[in-house]
């Protein structure tokens, strides 16, 4: 089961453009984005624990998805 709803994904997709989406594509686009999402909550894990924080806070995001985007 998609953490990301498949009418957000389709959503998403018709944000660029009117067009019709596949319920595959929608799938296909909620199993991206969450595979990316827990890498860089992954990275922003470590870089909260390298800090000593308890809690993942919004730069530890930021600063990972800057990371990832390298």
């Amino acid at each position: 089961m998609p953490e990301f709803s498949i009418a957000t994904m389709a959503k998403l997709i018709r944000k660029i453009s009117q067009v019709r989406v596949s319920r595959g594509a929608a799938l296909e686009l909620s199993a991206v984005l969450e595979e990316h999402a827990l890498k860089i909550s992954s990275e922003a894990l470590k870089l909260a624990q390298h800090r000593g924080g308890k809690t993942v806070n919004e730069s530890d995001i930021r600063t990972a998805v800057a990371g990832a985007r390298k």
